[in-house]
């Protein structure tokens, strides 16, 4: 018998439902992952593409990125679990925690395309859950007891929550407006400073020659230029924390201050968003998450010798796992 007349004789019988528990989908600047489990969190299937934020792909853009990854990861699951039933797959709970949540209009406006996005891929979902995906994680990883998530990547934001669905926010608000002590805020300085050294308003610093090396440009001029220009991209000024850091363990006054006020705003994004929720004089977890507090010693030091002086009750979070597992166990515990 053909696999044509065998796949024919499946499709003419009555669908068998299948319910699962969770549907996990971590959605990025850059990327996206939808991810099936069983009721223990063990991973079934799985879905990746582009990005699924909106204000990068555009709202039909994102549509299209969410209906993509769903549409894999459930035919991944019928492919390696059920290749010789036919089933239709629904799902008891979804967890969609997305980039780009940052605002009450942003709320309506991912509501409006996660739903569309399941109405175009036909799944069906008891429980869905719309949130920031910085929020997810943190609930995820303890487990909806209070706690607060730092994450300084390239840029910073902090979310803080007190264990009775209560949470509050601090940062967040892009490179243009924000990200303070971000690596991305850490390269704007370093430039900054160079700048500032040629003017003759600012000390001589290393972190001249080791940009500019860093870059292949010949004088602070080419890096004025740069900045100014087509190719400028954030991720790149990002990365110039690293370099900053090197400078500040060669001894270079600029580059110490530059790490000090990075430690100083981020210290700020935690203790106002604490006080905030009212966790501050209480027991409470904090995951530290990113490149900056993975890569600088100096402001991770800096910073938690402040937090622990100012919020004993702070107990460090430390998780090697991924985001999207700690949105699966979101998805569990919530």
């Amino acid at each position: 018998m053909s696999k044509t007349f065998k796949k024919s004789i499946r499709e003419n019988q009555p669908a068998e439902q299948k319910e699962l528990p969770i549907l996990a989908i971590d959605g990025g600047g850059t990327k996206t992952i939808a991810v099936i489990t069983d009721k223990a969190g063990n991973v079934l299937s799985t879905g990746k593409s582009g990005t699924a934020n909106y204000h990068v792909a555009g709202k039909k853009g994102a549509i299209n990125t969410l209906k993509e990854v769903i549409v894999k990861a459930v035919n991944n699951l019928k492919k390696y679990h059920y290749p010789d039933r036919f089933v239709e797959i629904s799902f008891h709970k979804c967890v969609f925690a997305l980039a780009g949540i940052d605002t009450k209009k942003d709320q309506v406006n991912v509501d409006e395309i996660v739903s569309q996005a399941l109405a175009q891929s036909g799944i069906k979902i008891d429980k869905v859950i719309i949130e920031n995906d910085a929020l997810s994680v943190l609930l995820g990883a303890t487990n909806n007891q209070p706690g607060a998530i730092l994450i300084a990547g390239t840029g910073s934001i902090v979310f803080a929550h007190d264990g009775k669905e209560n949470y509050v926010r601090t940062g967040g608000f892009g490179h243009r407006l924000g990200d303070e002590g971000s690596g991305y805020w850490i390269g704007k300085q370093a430039i900054s400073a160079i700048l500032k050294m040629h003017d003759g308003r600012g000390p001589k610093t290393l972190l001249q020659e080791l940009v500019l090396e860093h870059f292949n440009f010949t004088d602070h001029e080419a890096l004025y230029n740069w900045v100014y220009s087509p190719d400028f991209s954030i991720h790149q000024v990002g990365a110039l924390a690293k370099i900053v850091e090197k400078a500040n363990y060669e001894g270079d006054g600029a580059s110490r201050t530059i790490l000090e006020q990075s430690a100083d705003e981020l210290y700020q994004l935690v203790s106002t968003a604490v006080n905030r929720v009212g966790i501050v004089d209480v027991p409470f977890k904090l995951l530290l998450l990113g490149g900056v507090l993975q890569n600088s010693h100096f402001v991770k030091g800096q910073l938690l010798d402040r937090v622990k002086q100012a919020m004993p009750g702070a107990e460090l979070l430390y998780t090697h796992k991924k985001p999207i597992e700690l949105i699966i166990q979101r998805g569990l515990n919530g």
